[in-house]
């Protein structure tokens, strides 16, 4: 699919489950893409839990195995959720080895009572998945990941922004001068969440995401005023069956594609074998991010006001409620 879309180069992600190594997670990826890819690839690591084993590898993934970002989830409570004080301890540490932060947003917490709710009110379909984690959810936690991250000067990506009132976050902040990306996708651009509300079960499933299509019209159909190539799932090169652009027309897309100086994919036919992608390593520091971050630990690092040392009385409440006062060292009851 990339390959025929006109991309030479994807970066997928190494998921680990709580408590399981983020090395392992990275190498069974490998082993897995390795003899399958066509088109050459890199992996972000997601940090589901935090301990001194997950600071440790994290280290080792930058400097010897060609990872620069790590990816943090606000979501999924008991499954890979991380708590605020792991993002703080997460983005420090990506900062110290030239890493970039990552953060699905949303408030696991909120969603987790929402989805409650909406199973009391008898809600069980696709409709309950945009109810339970509403804008204000994404866009509360997108400040707060915003916010956790400038407190250490750490860079950070926001994954799949789908609304506007998680957009206006992260351009307040940009505008603020933070070190800060949002990520819009295809599907928040092109198509919208009132698909969740389609009387057929299978229609409005197929449309579920997190965070989810948002239900507001008035999100930019970007892709529709670009193309007039119809889109359809009998002729995209995904393993999926069915495409929520079905039946978008478009124009501007590729005849050929190149890889490594080779043709591997021209007027519908691939010229490419299983394996001929490679897996391509990234450094750390990136320059265009850390250059930035470097720029405002010069200027926003705070310094300590200069001062005369204190030579006044000081008085010291004991628990009895008296007061000493040091230079003296008589008693007195505090007064109320």
């Amino acid at each position: 699919a990339a390959l025929a879309g006109g991309t030479t180069m994807i970066i997928d992600f190494a998921i680990p489950h709580k408590g399981h190594s983020l090395i392992e997670a990275f190498d069974t990826w490998r082993s897995w893409a390795d003899p399958k890819v066509c088109c050459d690839y890199s992996l972000h690591v997601a940090v589901t839990w935090w301990s001194d084993q997950v600071k440790e590898e994290m280290k080792i993934l930058t400097q010897d195995k060609g990872v620069n970002s790590f990816k943090m989830f606000m979501a999924y409570k008991d499954m890979y959720m991380v708590r605020d004080v792991e993002l703080y301890e997460a983005f420090s540490r990506c900062k110290e080895i030239g890493a970039i932060a990552q953060v699905h947003a949303e408030n696991g917490d909120l969603i987790a009572e929402g989805a409650k709710r909406m199973l009391a009110l008898g809600i069980t379909g696709p409709e309950g998945h945009e109810l339970c984690r509403p804008e204000a959810v994404e866009a509360e936690a997108t400040l707060r990941a915003i916010t956790i991250a400038s407190a250490v000067n750490c860079p950070l990506y926001v994954v799949h922004v789908m609304s506007k009132s998680a957009a206006k976050v992260v351009a307040d902040a940009r505008r603020d001068g933070k070190v800060v990306y949002g990520e819009p996708i295809a599907a928040g651009l092109g198509t919208d969440g009132t698909h969740h509300w389609d009387r057929e079960w299978l229609h409005a499933a197929h449309h579920v995401m997190g965070p989810p299509l948002r239900p507001d019209p008035s999100t930019p159909d970007f892709l529709m005023n670009l193309l007039a190539k119809t889109i359809s799932a009998k002729t995209h090169h995904q393993a999926v069956n069915f495409n929520i652009f079905e039946g978008m027309v478009c124009h501007g897309v590729p005849l050929v594609t190149i890889s490594r100086g080779k043709v591997v994919y021209e007027a519908g036919v691939f010229s490419v074998s299983a394996g001929d992608g490679k897996f391509i390593p990234r450094k750390p520091f990136a320059e265009y991010i850390y250059k930035r971050i470097k720029q405002r630990d010069q200027t926003c690092t705070p310094t300590p006001v200069k001062r005369e040392p204190y030579k006044g009385e000081v008085i010291t409440l004991t628990s009895r409620g008296t007061k000493e006062d040091s230079t003296h060292g008589t008693r007195k009851q505090a007064q109320p």
